[in-house]
């Protein structure tokens, strides 16, 4: 029986004696018979790597729709987003620290005109010349003061009317200017959220961007291992033709000596 069993095995490590074509042979012969499962393992080899490259085709092919997302949306909100926090600084500066008051430094001595002392003076000699024998009484004496009176208020009155009018004019402009302010920072905060805003959408984007490529990588890394670990499974359930045929020949001398 050990005899019987010895040539059958070198029967089939060298069939006929004629080695590599012996082994051809053999498994001519095995698949003849169906002992032997080896192009059809080789056909599903052959159909996981297809299913291997078409998977790096289609994750190379979603990563170039991605860069070309993240390209795009770079284009559209980058510039604006790059001026944000320019735009929040000039903001915040124009805000200042709130807002203005007015202040009129001027006084009514800044008005008073400097030939008035002088009309004065023209005036008490005019009355001084008129008044002849009649200077030291009473009642000159109190015209005399009653007009120099009658001039300091009418100077003094004039230089305040002068006065108001300068501060109403430095008033309107103030108050132009506060105007004009307003609006410019007004507009200031309308730029500087419509930068946020595009900061905001880019920022968003590259979210996207990143999530996006994460999950495609998962998806690749699960892909192949999942068909790394079928062809794993399809090499160790493949049977060769000098397998085949040593297996089917032991099951016939099993079944004639069992």
């Amino acid at each position: 029986m050990a005899s019987m069993m010895q040539g059958v095995g070198e029967f089939v490590a060298n069939p006929f004696g004629l080695g590599d074509a012996g082994a051809g042979a053999v498994n001519y012969l095995a698949e003849s018979l169906g002992l032997s499962n080896k192009k059809q393992v080789e056909a599903g080899m052959a159909s996981l790597d297809n299913l291997i490259a078409e998977a790096n085709a289609v994750g190379n092919q979603n990563r170039g729709l991605y860069n070309q997302y993240l390209g795009q949306a770079q284009k559209t909100y980058g510039q604006n987003a790059a001026q944000y926090d320019q735009a929040l600084q000039n903001y915040q500066n124009a805000i200042g620290e709130g807002y203005d008051t007015f202040q009129y430094g001027g006084n009514v001595n800044d008005f008073y005109d400097k030939f008035a002392n002088q009309r004065a003076q023209q005036a008490m000699n005019a009355m001084r010349n008129a008044g002849g024998a009649n200077l030291f009484g009473s009642d000159y004496m109190n015209n005399m003061a009653a007009k120099q009176q009658a001039l300091a208020s009418e100077e003094w009155s004039k230089a305040y009317d002068k006065m108001m009018q300068d501060r109403q004019q430095q008033l309107a402009e103030w108050q132009a200017g506060q105007q004009s302010k307003q609006s410019y920072v007004s507009n200031l905060g309308n730029l500087t959220n419509l930068f946020g805003n595009d900061r905001n959408q880019l920022m968003n984007a590259m979210g996207d961007y990143y999530s996006n490529m994460a999950s495609q990588n998962n998806a690749d890394l699960q892909t192949k291992s999942d068909l790394t670990q079928a062809k794993t499974n399809l090499s160790m359930q493949e049977q060769s033709g000098a397998s085949g045929l040593l297996g089917g020949v032991g099951t016939v001398l099993g079944a004639i000596f069992g």
